[in-house]
């Protein structure tokens, strides 16, 4: 069972994908890519009437990762609402506790998004991607203003060797 073939294709797919901008992101059992962020968070535990301050560390259309900033109190499967703010848009989306990684480590599935909130969310992760091609590009093509730095930052023409 450990050296099944299916199991170890299923890792290598799970661990990343090639989104339709051509970059990747990382991936497991999702539908959307998940994309850096960091942020301030609230988690408001519905059914305590409790909150739980942290940061976002990736935020996709279908749920985030939080990193709290005390231990979360409650485990799996409870209702919350996540409230944060980005590019000076504020948030607050409905959702469950779908994975508890480690005692200040949780994953939030959305759920039940309105139309208006799911395309607030979809705009906000249409930023995020053009941000993040644009760090993609800046890091593939050095910017200088030396002309001898310019020079040797030049590609190489394809004339042979001597």
């Amino acid at each position: 069972m450990a050296d099944d073939p299916e199991i170890a294709i299923n890792k290598d797919r799970a661990s990343s994908r090639e989104t339709p901008t051509g970059s990747t992101a990382r991936m497991s059992r999702r539908f959307e890519p998940r994309h850096d962020v960091e942020t301030n968070a609230v988690i408001h535990l519905i059914n305590l009437a409790a909150d739980v301050s942290g940061h976002i560390l990736d935020l996709s259309l279908g749920g985030c990762h939080i990193r709290t900033d005390r231990r979360f109190p409650v485990g799996i499967f409870r209702r919350v609402e996540v409230e944060f703010r980005i590019e000076g848009l504020p948030f607050r989306l409905g959702g469950v506790t779908q994975a508890i990684y480690d005692p200040f480590n949780v994953g939030i599935r959305f759920l039940d998004l309105s139309d208006r909130k799911r395309e607030q969310l979809l705009q906000l992760i249409a930023e995020i991607e053009k941000s993040e091609q644009s760090l993609d590009q800046e890091t593939q093509a050095p910017i200088t203003h030396d002309p001898v730095e310019k020079a040797l930052c030049k590609p190489r023409s394809n004339e042979p060797g001597p």
